[in-house]
């Protein structure tokens, strides 16, 4: 198993920040997705995002939401443009002074494409959480 983890502390209040984590299917402010079409609702909901230049979405399935502790749990399902198998996240955010504290913790077992080494796709899903987690920060201080 591969395991990564992305903090960061984000100039946003806890409050804020988690009504843009929680909506789950609502990634209107992240520029990496042209779309996002979700499938059903509250946990078990399928978020499809399509990103810009491919046809084929990422599914990312939600598995558990807890309000109280500000965390969710999500598995990106295999297939389409994920090649990181048995791929889970959990994000979970904690106050910081006036900011947040977000952590997202991922796991996958290997890479279902050949000659693709696991370090890489750490190193591309690191730098795409650390972008997510400072738009997830404007978009919060935005509100």
């Amino acid at each position: 198993m591969y395991t990564f983890c992305v903090e960061k502390t984000l100039e946003a209040p806890l409050d804020k920040v988690w009504q843009v984590v929680s909506d789950f299917a609502n990634l209107d402010w992240f520029g990496g997705a042209e779309r996002v079409e979700q499938v059903g609702e509250g946990v078990g909901q399928v978020r499809r995002i399509f990103m810009p230049g491919s046809e084929q979405p990422v599914e990312e399935k939600l598995l558990a939401l807890d309000h109280q502790r500000h965390s969710l749990e999500y598995q990106v399902l295999e297939g389409g443009v994920n090649v990181m198998q048995d791929y889970r996240v959990v994000a979970s955010l904690e106050p910081a002074g006036d900011g947040t504290a977000a952590r997202w913790d991922a796991s996958f077992s290997g890479v279902a494409v050949e000659g693709v080494e696991p370090q890489s796709m750490i190193a591309v899903m690191q730098d795409m959480y650390g972008g997510m987690l400072d738009a997830i920060a404007a978009e919060a201080r935005s509100r």
